[in-house]
């Protein structure tokens, strides 16, 4: 059992996730683009069984902007968490990949999202698939 760490910025929150994930993604949509503050995000999808708050659960708030998706970020720093999108990604949570503590094979991008929305200068990584439905 292969396990990955990660934190805010502060340190204050830490998490962990138990391997594999369902897939890591590379998101264009304007939603993550504002909630991330860049051009695209990168988003580990795991079970919600696989993800684990280990310390400052007490500091995480939500943002929820609509019935679906959310924002979970430490009120300390203001660092992403984790998301949550009902829609795509049921019964998981979207860890966002900046916040591992290493960057192993296992969290390649496997897949890029709504990259008819992304922004001008961004070049398409060619290796990883693009997923073209809604």
């Amino acid at each position: 059992m292969k396990k990955i760490k990660g934190a805010c910025h502060c340190k204050k929150v830490q998490w962990s996730l138990i391997l594999p994930v369902t897939t890591v993604v590379q998101c264009h949509c304007d939603n993550c683009r504002k909630m991330q503050g860049s051009d695209y995000s990168t988003w580990i999808a795991v079970p919600d069984k696989q993800f684990f708050v280990e310390s400052g659960n007490e500091l995480i708030s939500t943002y929820e902007f609509n019935e679906r998706p959310c924002k979970s970020f430490c009120s300390s720093c203001g660092s992403v968490v984790y998301g949550v999108n009902g829609k795509h990604f049921n019964g998981h949570k979207l860890v966002a990949l900046g916040s591992a503590e290493k960057y192993l094979k296992e969290l390649k991008p496997q897949i890029q999202v709504y990259t008819e929305n992304k922004a001008e200068w961004v070049q398409i990584q060619e290796e990883v698939p693009i997923f073209a439905g809604k």
